[in-house]
């Protein structure tokens, strides 16, 4: 993972000698990364070191990391960000909690799971449309109170400094609503997610390939489609540009990916661990006898389950 989203940016920041904050959001996510990751460890150290339960264990870890993120930020602690640039300073602050309510979301998503089982499944239709009543109507309130609140303050410098605070407040009433009904927890944008899985390189090639005079236009290719143009050819100009820039973004990631793959299995090589991310070709024999050990043990997990909770009351579930 942090191969992954570091090697591609700080390539581009060495070999087009630009400084490496223009893709700040790339330090940012690494860190939010490392502390999750240290986060997890001391949970797991708590539970098999010391014996604790896993929420106990994991409660504390989560708790810790606050405390942590409250000392660093809220103190002149968060000052040392000055020594690499002003812009780490103010966007590490604007986002400083965002890593640790990734994590408190992670320990709750077990009980979130249990929560949208018990109010969309199929067992009681009522209670269905109930809860997707009163949750939507939550959602919409949640929204509503930060913006009236908030979301609403037109000064930026006023804003900026309560928004680690507040926002959350919009995101859960977003995520209330996108998942108030049972159809809409089992759909989602097939673009959308294309676009998420690229997410890294179109937000660092857009400041090479899809914006110009200080991140205020684009490039201007087809005649006629500059600022004072025809709406008709800028958006025609729109959809060419971004048609480059979005492939370029595709294979920028294909080529990171495979540079990650590649480093991970040279350092196990080195290490000496056989296991390597590269798929293995097994013969067809091999092959065959492989898939009917695996249907046998589905049939045999199917049996089982089956027998739990009997053949004619099937268990539904939310996917």
């Amino acid at each position: 993972m942090i191969i992954r989203i570091n090697y591609f940016p700080l390539l581009l920041s060495f070999f087009l000698t630009v400084p490496l904050e223009l893709y700040y959001v790339v330090p940012l996510h690494t860190t939010g990364f490392v502390l999750t990751m240290i986060t997890c460890w001391i949970g797991y150290k708590f539970e098999n070191a010391c014996g604790m339960g896993y929420w106990k264990s994991r409660t504390l870890a989560v708790a810790l990391s606050l405390l942590a993120h409250i000392i660093f930020y809220e103190t002149s602690a968060v000052n040392f960000l000055l020594l690499f640039s002003k812009e780490y300073h103010f966007r590490f602050q604007a986002d400083k909690y965002s890593a640790w309510l990734g994590m408190a979301s992670g320990l709750l998503w077990g009980k979130v799971g249990e929560y949208m089982q018990w109010a969309h499944g199929y067992d009681n239709e009522q209670r269905r449309r109930i809860a997707s009543i009163i949750q939507f109507s939550v959602g919409v309130s949640l929204i509503a109170f930060w913006y009236c609140m908030f979301g609403s303050i037109q000064d930026k410098y006023t804003y900026n400094p309560v928004h680690p605070y507040v926002f959350i407040f919009a995101v859960i009433g977003w995520l209330m609503i996108r998942n108030c009904t049972r159809y809409l927890t089992e759909c989602h944008s097939t673009f959308l997610e294309f676009l998420g899985r690229n997410t890294l390189e179109t937000y660092v090639l857009q400041f090479h390939l899809f914006m110009t005079h200080n991140v205020q236009y684009i490039p201007v290719v087809i005649p006629g489609s500059g600022a004072d143009g025809s709406a008709v050819l800028k958006f025609l100009n729109m959809l060419l540009c971004g048609s480059v820039f979005l492939t370029a973004a595709v294979f920028a990631r294909k080529v990171t990916v495979a540079t990650q793959v590649s480093v991970v299995d040279l350092v196990k090589n080195i290490c000496g661990t056989k296991e390597t991310s590269v798929t293995q070709v097994v013969p067809p024999s091999q092959s065959t006898e492989k898939a009917n050990v695996d249907d046998e043990e589905t049939v045999e997990l199917t049996k089982v389950e089956g027998g739990e909770r009997g053949v004619d009351a099937p268990a539904r579930h939310l996917d």
